[in-house]
């Protein structure tokens, strides 16, 4: 049997971190087993379904080349056959109607808290035998034993199925609700392996029995546990639970945020990054941890320096420009810059900033200490004393450097400080020799001259 994994947002919001690891997990899976990954949109929430988020979804698993294998299935567009199958379980006796009032189902609602018990439907309707009346919902009648499955992740799983309601499958207005219309199109779309987050626990228990009562194949289930932020709370955006291509434009690399994602909860030795072939040959369900994953963006930043770091200038300066910087082949020395500036970079957008450095003329803060008069005398003796008529290359630049402060008896931070700032109206910069070289000795040479003004 063909292995086929399904991932399956609801267009109500953009694609975020776990999403994203659910996604990946559900590709590496299939790719793993030679199978297929789809891509299914569960959008019965008419009002807040949005074809904006169908979009965004698409473009976000574009970026991180997790391209399902068939054209997405659009859950709203199969609401006959829903229907249809939910209909012939109430001619099969698996499911009733239920003439409860809202003001009914609040009433008892409310006994069952002031007793401190768990607020559910008591089943008061199952043996009233009620047909269809213009405004009766469709319950679908849990069986009275338990359920039993065993995850790939989590293991053997049993709950009571007492401990859940008789659940509506469709609204009064005949519409079906999203656990009966998940497991028909599981079933129809032929899904082998669920993969979720685990708190979709209880929706797997009530969509397994649907496929039971539907006569149906039961997939296999695999729950993620949940993606947590470094304080152990759920994912804010404070956290960095952003939509995924807000990444992208603060200058992510999707290898890097692939590489990332998927080492929440899933590890392989001892082996920090992956090509996505070896992902595809190494990734196991039984490798995913069973506890809660954090989120730590200092160690998505560091993933991000390594693939930047890896990456020649060409390919970084056509991923600048893809997320909207100004620069181009056509200014002096871009390559070079580049290469200087992505061996710190955090991301591109960093990368971009200090660009600018290289690009305009710095503000010269005259309050900062860096322009106190012992430091403006130390750079004057310098511009006096460096020639900067020499045509050098980088490593000579930084011996004559060298030979300077050692000559004049300095250390280096005497000098590298001030001139540091000098050049570039920042206290954080490359160092001195490359900054020199890539400016050049004219641009150089007039920064220093600007800043002793």
């Amino acid at each position: 049997m063909t292995e086929r994994t399904r991932f399956a947002p609801s267009p109500t919001g953009h694609l975020h971190i776990g999403g994203a690891r659910t996604a990946l997990f559900s590709w590496l899976f299939a790719r793993s087993k030679g199978g297929k990954f789809l891509l299914r949109f569960e959008d019965t929430d008419i009002e807040r379904s949005n074809e904006v988020y169908k979009d965004s979804i698409i473009k976000s698993l574009e970026w991180l080349n997790l391209n399902p294998d068939e054209e997405p299935v659009h859950q709203s567009r199969n609401i006959d056959r829903h229907k249809s199958l939910a209909l012939s379980l109430f001619e099969k006796g698996a499911a009733y109607y239920c003439d409860c009032s809202v003001e009914e189902l609040e009433q008892l609602r409310a006994t069952q808290m002031k007793n401190k018990q768990k607020p559910m439907y008591d089943g008061r309707s199952r043996e009233k035998k009620l047909e269809y009346e213009g405004k009766n919902v469709l319950r679908y009648k849990m069986p009275d034993t338990s359920t039993s499955f065993k995850d790939l992740i989590l293991g053997d799983i049993t709950v009571e199925n007492k401990e859940l309601d008789d659940f509506i499958i469709l609204r009064a207005d005949g519409t079906p609700t999203y656990n009966f219309c998940a497991a028909v199109d599981d079933l129809d779309m032929k899904i082998t392996t669920v993969i979720r987050g685990d708190d979709h626990l209880t929706n797997t228990i009530k969509q397994l029995n649907i496929i039971k009562s539907l006569d149906g194949t039961i997939p296999s289930y695999a729950h993620l546990p949940m993606v947590l932020s470094e304080s152990g709370k759920r994912l804010s955006k404070r956290d960095g639970a952003l939509d995924i291509m807000d990444y992208k434009s603060e200058g992510y690399l999707s290898q890097a945020l692939l590489n990332y994602i998927v080492r929440l909860g899933w590890a392989k030795d001892e082996i920090e990054k992956f090509t996505m072939k070896e992902l595809i040959d190494f990734f196991d369900l039984s490798d995913v941890n069973s506890s809660p994953s954090k989120f730590s963006l200092q160690l998505l930043d560091w993933y991000n320096n390594e693939y930047i770091k890896k990456s020649d200038s060409s390919t970084l300066l056509n991923l600048l420009i893809e997320i909207g910087s100004n620069i181009d082949e056509k200014v002096k020395n871009i390559h070079s810059i580049i290469d200087v500036l992505k061996v710190g970079a955090k991301s591109l957008r960093e990368m971009n900033e200090n660009i600018e450095m290289f690009l305009t003329t710095p503000n010269i803060d005259n309050s900062n200490s860096l322009t106190s008069e012992d430091n403006k005398k130390i750079i004057k003796d310098f511009l006096n004393s460096f020639d900067f008529s020499k045509e050098d290359n980088l490593d000579s630049i930084s011996q004559r450097l060298n030979g300077y402060v050692s000559a004049n008896d300095l250390k280096f931070p005497q000098l590298g400080k001030p001139l540091r700032y000098a050049l570039t109206g920042r206290t954080n910069a490359p160092g001195i020799g490359e900054l020199i070289y890539l400016l050049g000795n004219e641009e150089s040479k007039k920064r220093i001259e600007d800043y002793l003004e």
